[in-house]
C-alpha cells in the first residue's frame, strides 16, 4: 500500500473565453486518470460556467485579472504545489487515452524523472515537433517572417531527424503538456509571469536544466488541437514578438554559453532515424 501523504498529481488548466464544450475532451481525459487527484481550472476571464461544475476533483479559481498563461498557472501552483507529488501543466485543448498520465507518473517515479514530456500529435495523428533546442533569435524570427528560409533551420531546431520512437533528453519541450515533479517546480518558483503569452515554457525549461534533464518519453502520446494563434491574430503576434524580446534580453541574444552547450550536447546524444 502506498502511504504517500501527498496527492499524486495536480493538473492545472488556464481558461480564457473557453466554453465548457471547448474543454470537455480535456476534462474527460483528466478525470479518467485515478492518479490525477485534483484538476485546477484557473479562469483568466470569460469562463464563469466552470464555477458551477461542483465536481469533487475540480477546483475553480477566478483570477483577478488576465495576466497571461504563466501567471494563470502560477495561481494553481501557489495553491497546490506543497500538496502534490507531481504537477501537470495542461492546455485546454489536450486529449489522451485513459492510463496515459498514470503511465507518465509511474515511469517518472520509477526512474526518478523530474520533468517529462510525452509524444504529442495533432488531431489528424501527424507528429507535433514539440521537442526543441534552445532558440536563437534567428530560429524564432526567420521561421515566423521568412518561412521559405526556415525549413533547414527548423529541421535542426525541432530535431526533425530524431528517432521519436526512443526515449531521450532535450533542452526544451512544449508548454501544452508538461509533467514536473512538484519539488522541482517549487525550486523554479513556477513560470516567470513577465511573459504574458509565449516563451514562458522555453524559459521554464531553460531554468529547469540547472537541476535536471528534460525527458521525452515516447511510449505515451497525447493529442493537441494546436491553433497557431499568433499566425492568425495581429495582437497575438505582437505578444509573441514582445515575449521573444523579453526572453533574449533575459538570457542573451547572440552570446549565450548555456544555449550553445546544451544544444550541442543534445545534437550529439539524440538518437536519429535510420533513414537520415
Amino acid at each position: 500500500m502506498d502511504n504517500n501523504p501527498y496527492m499524486q498529481i495536480v493538473a492545472s488548466i488556464v481558461l480564457y473565453r473557453h466554453t465548457q464544450a471547448d474543454i470537455e475532451p480535456t476534462l474527460a481525459s483528466l478525470l479518467s486518470e485515478e492518479t490525477v487527484e485534483k484538476i485546477v481550472l484557473v479562469d483568466n476571464g470569460g469562463a464563469d460556467w466552470a464555477a458551477k461544475l461542483h465536481h469533487p476533483r475540480v477546483d475553480y479559481i477566478r483570477a483577478e485579472s488576465n495576466r497571461g498563461f504563466g501567471a494563470g498557472h502560477n495561481i494553481a501552483i501557489k495553491k497546490y504545489l506543497k500538496q502534490s507529488e507531481y504537477f501537470l501543466i495542461c492546455n485546454p485543448d489536450i486529449r489522451f487515452h485513459e492510463g496515459s498520465v498514470s503511465a507518465l507518473y509511474h515511469v517518472a517515479r520509477q526512474n526518478k524523472y523530474k520533468f517529462v514530456s510525452p509524444s504529442i500529435v495533432y488531431s489528424d495523428g501527424s507528429k507535433q515537433f514539440s521537442c526543441r533546442l534552445l532558440p536563437t533569435p534567428v530560429n524564432l524570427f526567420v521561421r515566423r517572417f521568412i518561412p521559405a528560409l526556415a525549413k533547414d533551420l527548423d529541421n535542426k531546431y525541432e530535431l526533425r531527424n530524431a528517432d521519436f520512437s526512443k526515449v531521450f533528453t532535450v533542452p526544451s519541450v512544449s508548454g501544452c503538456f508538461m509533467f514536473l515533479e512538484s519539488d522541482l517546480l517549487a525550486r523554479l518558483e513556477g513560470f516567470d509571469d513577465r511573459y504574458f503569452m509565449y516563451m514562458e515554457d522555453i524559459d521554464l525549461c531553460r531554468r529547469a536544466l540547472k537541476y535536471t534533464d528534460i525527458i521525452y518519453y515516447s511510449d505515451v502520446t497525447v493529442t493537441h488541437l494546436f491553433k497557431k494563434g499568433s499566425y492568425k491574430s495581429k495582437y497575438l503576434l505582437l505578444q509573441h514578438i514582445l515575449s521573444s524580446i523579453k526572453y533574449f534580453n533575459k538570457w542573451g541574444w547572440f552570446f549565450d554559453p548555456l544555449r550553445r552547450s546544451k544544444n550541442k550536447e543534445c545534437l550529439k546524444s539524440v538518437p536519429t532515424r535510420a533513414d537520415t
